[in-house]
C-alpha cells in the first residue's frame, strides 16, 4: 500500500501494488470504491457477486464494489492500483454508482484516447525496467486528476457529511445523519446512491462490516477496540455472513495470508477506516 502524496488528496484512498510469480492464485476482493488499474503484466479475471466476469486489459476499471468479488490472478502478475474517493471518481466519470457498480468498465468509457495511451506508455516502460512501479502512482493520478465533472454544492456537502457521519463512530445513528445536512432526506437518499451506490442504511452496514474485516486482518488491535466493534453485530451469523458478504471471507479464513490484506489496511479506505486508526493511535 502507498500512502497517496499531497497533491492527490481528495483523489485517493490509497494505491497499491500486487506482485506474484508464474503461479495462478485465486482471492476475494472486498467491497471498494472504483479504482482505476494498469496490468504492467499477467491477467486477471474478476467474478462479481451476480456471476458476471470481467476481465483486465492494461488500463481498465473497475466500478464500485457494492458486495466482494472473486479475482483469479494468472501469473506473473504485475498490477498498480489507484482506489478512488466517491468524489473523485464522479469528477471523473460522472457514472453513479448505483447504475455501474460491480463490474469492470473499459478505461474509453471514462478517459480521453490520450490518458490512455498515455498509461499504456507508462506500463510498458515498466514492464522494460525503465521506471519503477512506484512511479505509475504519478501517471495514475495524472489521470484522475484530469476529472472535469462538476459537481453540485450540495452533492459535495452531502457526501462530506455522510463520511463525517461514518467517521463518528462504529454504529452512529442515522437520525444524527438526516440532522447534519440541510437537504431533504429524499434528496440525501439520492446523492447517496450515486455516490455510494445505496441509501445511507446500507452504506454503514457495508463500511460496519469492512471495520470488523479490517479489525480481523489486524490481529494486534486491542480487546477493547475488538468488543466495541463486535457490539454492533446481533450475533456471531450476522458478524460471518456480513463479513463474508462485503470482504468475500469468513473470520477464521483472515488467519492466512493473503495479497489482498493490504486493502483491509484502515488506512487504505479513507473515512471507512477512521474509527479504528483513531483507537490505535
Amino acid at each position: 500500500m502507498i500512502a497517496p502524496p499531497a497533491d492527490a488528496a481528495g483523489l485517493v484512498n490509497t494505491f497499491y501494488i500486487i506482485e506474484t510469480g508464474s503461479e495462478t492464485i485465486e482471492e476475494a476482493i472486498p467491497a471498494y470504491s472504483a479504482q482505476l488499474l494498469i496490468m504492467v503484466r499477467g491477467k486477471v479475471s474478476f467474478t462479481f457477486a451476480d456471476g458476471s466476469v470481467g476481465q483486465s486489459s492494461t488500463v481498465f476499471i473497475n466500478g464500485p464494489q457494492m458486495r466482494s468479488a472473486r479475482a483469479l490472478l494468472e501469473g506473473p502478475v504485475l498490477q498498480i492500483g489507484a482506489s478512488l474517493t466517491h468524489t473523485a471518481w464522479q469528477r471523473l466519470a460522472n457514472l453513479p454508482a448505483d447504475e455501474v457498480h460491480d463490474q469492470l468498465i473499459p478505461a474509453e468509457a471514462v478517459l480521453a484516447a490520450d490518458q490512455i495511451a498515455m498509461l499504456e506508455a507508462a506500463a510498458a516502460a515498466c514492464r522494460e525496467g525503465r521506471i519503477p512501479p512506484e512511479a505509475l502512482c504519478t501517471h495514475l493520478t495524472q489521470a484522475i486528476a484530469s476529472g472535469r465533472h462538476r459537481l453540485h454544492g450540495d452533492q459535495v456537502a452531502v457526501v462530506e457529511a455522510i463520511l463525517r457521519w461514518l467517521a463518528s463512530g462504529f454504529d452512529p445513528a442515522l437520525a444524527d445523519l438526516y440532522a447534519s445536512v440541510s437537504v431533504s432526506p429524499r434528496q440525501l437518499q439520492r446523492i447517496c446512491r450515486r455516490f455510494f451506490g445505496v441509501p445511507p442504511a446500507q452504506v454503514l452496514k457495508r463500511f460496519r462490516a469492512l471495520r470488523a474485516a479490517m479489525l480481523l486482518a489486524q490481529p494486534a488491535t486491542s480487546q477493547e477496540l475488538h468488543d466495541q466493534l463486535m457490539a454492533t453485530y446481533f450475533d456471531q451469523a450476522h458478524l460471518i455472513r456480513d463479513i463474508r458478504r462485503y470482504a468475500g471471507r469468513t473470520p477464521t479464513q483472515f488467519r492466512r495470508e493473503s495479497l489482498v490484506d493490504e486493502l483491509l489496511d484502515p488506512a487504505a479506505h479513507g473515512d471507512a477506516g477512521t474509527p479504528l486508526k483513531a483507537a490505535a493511535e
